[in-house]
């Protein structure tokens, strides 16, 4: 197994013997660029992540310590504890920005 990982390495390596084209270098782009936009369109890792930690939700929401703990008394926003770590669904997050959501005045 580490035989056929070397071979691969090897066979992928630039030697100084060899040439990098103009269309090698066009070919490496268009990967790049494919790559970044699969990355961008995925939305960004914060979205992506189901559960946030504490440390997390007062950033996202810009409150302290103890404002987030008065929110977890006050049941506004629910939480699951493991060990002493608690975590935050994101979606609970969401539904309690759109739930103190105001109208837009007309």
């Amino acid at each position: 197994m580490e035989k056929k990982g070397k071979q691969t390495e090897e066979s992928s390596a630039l030697y100084a013997h060899q040439l990098v084209t103009l269309a090698d270098l066009e070919k490496f782009k268009e990967q790049m660029l494919s790559e970044m936009r699969r990355l961008l369109a995925g939305g960004g890792a914060q979205h992506s992540k189901q559960w946030l930690k504490s440390r997390e939700v007062r950033k996202l929401l810009d409150i302290s310590p103890g404002k987030l703990h008065a929110m977890r008394l006050s049941r506004q926003l629910s939480f699951m504890r493991i060990g002493g770590v608690i975590y935050y669904d994101r979606a609970d997050i969401d539904k309690m920005f759109e739930k103190f959501k105001t109208a837009a005045v007309k």
